[in-house]
């Protein structure tokens, strides 16, 4: 059940990182991490 779910959801959601294309995630750890920067 989860296989057809979530090709439906990449049908509307984004189906790769934003950053560095990686399958199945909007934003991958390491992108959000350089994208964040270190904490103040």
């Amino acid at each position: 059940m989860r296989g057809w779910w979530r090709d439906l959801t990449d049908l509307v959601l984004p189906a790769e990182c934003a950053g560095c294309g990686r399958p199945r995630t909007v934003l991958c750890p390491e992108c959000r991490a350089a994208l964040g920067g270190p904490a103040p």
